[in-house]
């Protein structure tokens, strides 16, 4: 029996099929629609002038469902923008000029809606209705855009699904709106905060990372920060953010580790090492000594028990990176979780620039983590490269700086703290002057946007590569 094509918009032999076609074969029934709610919206904006700037707040031309009032109010929003008072008189001369008058249907319709006085009383609902059935129109075309998806049979899966759920991401964008909000509405909730801080000053507020003075210095990284890591090769950026990954975990909070140059595998290596106090020589080389299993096994069970998941797709692009840490963030309170992302510039962008603009797609990718940030309620931690630039200084100008970073223009904006890890590579170099001791690090926080900036001091443990709380005082500056 043939299938009814009308049903399978995605088909490609079908593309012909319109998209309202297709959405109405989809669910056999018309579009979510109120006619009347959108009737009296535009009438309370002809009779006064005070509901105009409310909705033009919150509605766009497209929530409307029939084509003329779209117009009707895109006509609107032009008169408001360039200060011109709306009234019936003033709409239809608008319209008019515009040459759609006679398609709205002249000034008869103006007329009618403007005889709508009831609808002054209570226009706010009505404009929530319009919205509400324009974000339910929105959800029946993006369910007729990921049957398309499925239908096409992309051999991409992760492509596919990442699509799909991007789709329904822009569809609840449309719902979230920030309205503004008196001062004075707000400062209890404010000073009610201050009160539990000083009852509670000892408290971490965000996620550790396990180190005193880092904790110290940002109270825990917040919910919806976007922190940089970077380091010159070799530095030891990657096991520091394992080391911070751990302590997060050990404090009971749920870690995401994306990795895109190591595999799992070598990254577990180098947490049991690191936990367990055996070097990597000698679990590379296979010279395991019989006093080393107990320490092994120990950290091993350890470790096992934490809420530590690490992913080693390679070539990641943020819209896939932005579904896996949403599927494994869902439902994690904000600041319980936290993502780590090693490294950014490996990162793709959702699609490809055909001009080759780098710049352009990192900038891009730092700004999706931040938007991530934002959306999961929690830290996102990216590790990023230096400028090969740092390497031609000489040594003792070798501490990093924020002009250091890849494509630093997009990452430093979107970044509300970037920290830079710096260690002497050599025993040469750390005889030299203004650079660290062979056996510490500098944590340089060059950027905080809610706190100072200064140079925290760590010790490092080479055989180990394990960093750990410095022996030299930190020093901050406090910034504006």
């Amino acid at each position: 029996m043939p299938r009814d094509e009308r049903l399978y918009p995605g088909n490609r032999g079908n593309r012909s099929t319109s998209t309202e076609e297709a959405q109405a074969a989809l669910v056999n029934r018309p579009l979510p629609q109120n006619i009347e709610a959108e009737k009296s919206v535009l009438a309370a904006c002809i009779l006064e002038g005070d509901p105009m700037d409310e909705v033009a707040a919150k509605l766009e031309p497209g929530d409307f469902y029939r084509t003329q009032h779209q117009i009707i109010f895109s006509a609107m929003k032009d008169m408001v923008e360039h200060r011109t008072p709306v009234d019936q008189i003033s709409l239809a001369d608008k319209l008019r000029s515009d040459g759609t008058l006679e398609e709205v249907g002249g000034r008869a319709y103006i007329l009618e809606l403007a005889d709508n006085t009831f609808a002054l009383t209570n226009w706010r609902n009505h404009m929530d209705i319009v919205k509400r059935t324009a974000i339910n129109r929105a959800l029946v075309r993006a369910s007729v855009e990921i049957g398309a998806l499925a239908y096409d049979d992309d051999e991409d899966m992760l492509r596919a699904v990442g699509e799909a759920e991007q789709i329904l991401f822009n569809v609840t964008e449309r719902g979230v709106s920030s309205d503004f909000r008196r001062m004075g509405d707000m400062m209890a909730s404010v000073v009610e905060y201050i009160d539990e801080r000083a009852k509670n000053r000892d408290k971490i507020l965000g996620i550790p990372s396990g180190f005193r003075d880092v904790d110290k210095l940002f109270n825990g990284f917040r919910e919806g920060d976007l922190i940089i890591l970077a380091a010159r090769p070799s530095v030891g950026k990657t096991a520091f953010a394992l080391n911070m990954a751990v302590n997060a975990a050990k404090a009971k909070k749920k870690v995401a580790f994306l990795s895109l140059e190591m595999s799992n595998s070598q990254l577990v290596q180098r947490i049991l090492c690191s936990e367990a106090s055996v070097s990597m020589q000698k679990i590379n080389s296979g010279y395991v000594a019989d006093a080393d299993w107990p320490a092994i096994i120990t950290a091993a069970d350890r470790l096992s028990t934490l809420d530590l998941f690490i992913d080693d797709t390679p070539g990641l692009s943020i819209q896939q990176l932005r579904t896996k840490a949403r599927r494994l963030m869902h439902g994690v309170k904000a600041n319980e979780g936290v993502v780590f992302v090693d490294y950014l510039q490996l990162m793709q962008p959702s699609v490809a620039r055909r001009d080759g603009n780098r710049a352009t797609e990192v900038a891009e990718i730092s700004r999706g983590l931040k938007i991530l940030a934002k959306d999961l309620h929690m830290p996102v931690i990216a590790l990023s490269q230096l400028s090969r630039d740092i390497e031609k200084r000489p040594t003792k100008d070798k501490s990093p700086k924020l002009s250091d970073l890849r494509e630093s223009g997009s990452i430093e904006q979107d970044a509300d703290i970037v920290m830079f890890l710096d260690r002497s590579l050599t025993q040469e170099e750390a005889d030299s002057d203004n650079r660290p001791n062979i056996d510490e690090a500098n944590l340089i926080v060059a950027k905080h946007r809610n706190g100072p900036i200064g140079t925290i001091t760590l010790s490092f443990n080479a055989q180990y590569t394990r960093f750990g709380d410095g022996f030299n005082q930190s020093t901050y500056t406090e910034v504006e």
